[in-house]
């Protein structure tokens, strides 16, 4: 069943995300390739690969796979990541945005998308990444990845009073109230913070000073 085939990948991808190292993972997938020849099995496989370094060698089994499913969204995902790790830079554009108009406000589409602009180290990436990110973020403020990815995003486009603010709320994430305090105090003082921004940041630290004073 349909259900059942989804169940098959998703523990394929736990498999590999969830492994000791890199290596382990793809040293288990090898010892068992001639005993699994599904899609599932498969798309571990190149998982593994793309985890393992090996960009080349898991964009040419994903490419086998896409043709197969090519509207399978954890294999257009992959295949978009191994195009972006093989240097294969407008291929990869153009998979992640076809990804995004389909999956507009999916987590893992965002984040991956969002990793491979922040590793291109540009201006016009970091832009693109911000646009990206900057949705998924509404629903999702509470979540340190995403906060993370907008702060390193938001460095690359120029933009230091957004990447301030994402930096803070990592930190407040990760348990450091204190921390964060700081940052945002700081954010508050500079004259360049729009009165949206100091708005925000001033409602954020009422928010977060009785957590630090406990």
């Amino acid at each position: 069943t349909a259900r059942a085939d989804e169940f098959d990948w998703a523990r394929e991808r736990l498999r590999v995300l969830s492994a000791p190292s890199a290596r382990e993972a793809l040293a288990e997938y090898e010892a068992e390739a001639s005993r699994s020849g599904s899609a599932a099995f498969r798309y571990g496989h190149a998982l593994a690969l793309l985890r393992a370094g090996k960009a080349a060698a898991a964009a040419s089994k994903l490419d086998g796979l896409l043709r197969e499913k090519p509207e399978h969204l954890w294999v257009r995902l992959a295949a978009a990541e191994a195009s972006h790790e093989a240097g294969r830079k407008a291929e990869a554009t153009q998979r992640f945005e076809a990804l995004l108009a389909d999956y507009p406000q999916h987590r893992a589409v965002g984040l991956s998308y969002a990793d491979a602009l922040n590793e291109r180290g540009n201006v016009a990436s970091g832009r693109r990444a911000q646009a990206i990110l900057r949705p998924l973020l509404v629903e999702r403020s509470a979540d340190l990845l995403l906060q993370r990815r907008f702060a390193r995003a938001s460095e690359l486009a120029g933009d230091a009073n957004r990447a301030t603010e994402a930096h803070a709320e990592a930190a407040f994430l990760s348990g450091r109230a204190e921390d964060a305090l700081k940052q945002l105090d700081g954010l508050k003082q500079r004259d360049d913070v729009d009165y949206v921004q100091r708005a925000r940041v001033e409602a954020r630290i009422t928010e977060i000073m009785p957590v630090v004073l406990e």
